[in-house]
Parts: C-alpha cells; structure tokens; sequence
C-alpha cells in the first residue's frame, strides 16, 4: 500500500471511500477499542454499505492496521519525499513527530492499542506488521538513496537508521500514553540535530602512536 500525496483535481471515489472508511475506523476504534467495533458500525459511520468495506479489505484485522498506520504516515512522508539537501530537517521532524502536542491524536492512541491488541490477535499482527514494513522500507529506501548520493556516512546501515527512527516516536508515545510529561520539545530537538549532524561525518580515527612515543608500562 503506497502512501498517496494529495493530488490535484477531482479524487476517484474509491480513494474517497477508502479515506471515509478509515476516518470511520479511527473514531470508533478510539470510542469503543478494538473489541467493541463491528464491520456494520464503521460502514454505518462512513455511510456506505458492509461490501464497499470488503472491496478495499479482506477483513476487520486489515482495515484496524491500515487505520493504526496512519500515525505514522506524517512521519513517513516527511523523510520519504525529501529533495537532496532537505534530509536534515526531514529527519528531524519525523523523529519527533510524536512529542509535539499536550495530548495523542485519536490514530497515535489507535496505533499503541493495535501493538497491543495484536499480541493476541494472530490476523492483526500479521496485517499491523505489513502495514508498518511497508512504511518502513519507505523510509529505509529515502535514506538508502541519502547515503548513495553522499548525504549520510557509507559506514552507517540505512535499517539501522531507519529502525532508530521507527523507536524513537514510538517510545515517545508510550511515555505520553502512561502520563509522563516527556521531555521539552527544543531540548529534544537539539538532541536529535546533534544526532542527525553525526549521521554525515564519520569521527576522525585516533592517531597513532610510533613505537617510541609509547608511554612506558611501569615495571
């Protein structure tokens, strides 16, 4: 599933569809959880009949992860369509897209109860996990090509990086989930552009030392 940017002119009605259905998926996941919510209850909230949920998921499962993705896809975008010369602040914001705002955004808070959920739902975690690879390899490809074009160190794993980016968001949520107050947003800021700044230059080796300039080991 590939993320869309927004395009210009008249959408084709299935993408309207599809958004009506998550916006549906989203409210009612977050009043009611994941138990609560039946395939008639979103069609009902969206104003489409239970087939037109079918022709765009093949169950409840998909249409919860699709839905959960979303508090990510911000995140995403801002690193998987940057220009050359723009990873910087890309980076950036998607690694603290999570700390910013008092409260979770009804997709943030659907995102940590389908982690949860999954745990025990064996279909859930199957399609929460392919909802998240495919917004992952979005970002690992967009540093990937950083690192070609000589944006980033040779010595560093794209997955690596990419994963780090996943985690932090992710643990930021969980902290601001169970009432921690988190750090000050421009403190963490200047945490991460130190981090982001070692993302470009590989630290300078030690010289080394000639034999004769070695200290002498005490007897």
């Amino acid at each position: 599933m590939a993320l869309r940017s927004p395009a210009a002119g008249r959408r084709r009605q299935p993408e309207v569809t599809r958004d009506r259905l998550l916006a549906a998926a989203v409210d009612l996941f977050a009043e009611r959880g994941y138990d609560g919510v039946r395939v008639r209850d979103i069609a009902d909230r969206a104003g489409v009949t239970t087939g037109a949920i079918y022709s765009h998921y093949p169950d409840m499962a998909a249409l919860l992860a699709d839905a959960a993705g979303r508090a990510v896809d911000h995140a995403v975008q801002a690193v998987a369509h940057v220009g050359h010369g723009e990873l910087d602040d890309a980076l950036l914001a998607a690694a603290t897209s999570a700390a910013a705002g008092r409260r979770l955004s009804r997709e943030q808070a659907l995102l940590l109860e389908a982690i949860v959920a999954a745990r025990r739902e064996p279909m859930l975690r199957q399609a929460l996990g392919e909802v998240l690879r495919e917004r992952f390899e979005l970002v690992r490809g967009a540093i990937e090509q950083a690192r070609d074009e000589g944006e980033l160190r040779p010595d560093l794993s794209p997955d690596a990086i990419a994963w780090f980016l996943y985690l932090a968001p992710i643990g930021l949520l969980t902290g601001r989930a169970a009432g921690m107050a988190g750090p000050d947003l421009d403190d963490l800021r200047a945490v991460f552009k130190a981090v982001v700044a070692g993302l470009h230059q590989a630290p300078e080796s030690a010289p080394e030392l000639c034999p004769e300039d070695a200290p002498e080991l005490p007897a």
